[in-house]
């Protein structure tokens, strides 16, 4: 199977909105049974984390993570 080569050198310009604003800080605390809740700062609600597999990507320095409420990046600071 080929792949048509037009498209594949650009870049979308939608990628740059996101590239060019500051990831917002928010505060995140561990829950039980290893869960994670933090507060988003867009929209000041709280989300829990349960799923496994975003749990262990969050386990580097600075852990960013898409919000599931309002669809931004976030860094998550300790509480």
């Amino acid at each position: 199977m080929t792949f048509p080569s037009n498209g594949f050198g650009t870049i979308h310009a939608s990628v740059f909105n996101q590239a060019s604003s500051i990831v917002q800080r928010a505060p995140a605390a561990m829950r039980g049974h290893g869960a994670l809740r933090y507060q988003c700062p867009t929209t000041n609600s709280f989300i829990l984390v349960t799923d496994d597999a975003t749990l262990a990507s969050l386990a580097k320095a600075q852990p960013r993570i898409r919000c599931a409420d309002c669809g931004e990046m976030h860094l998550l600071t300790h509480e």
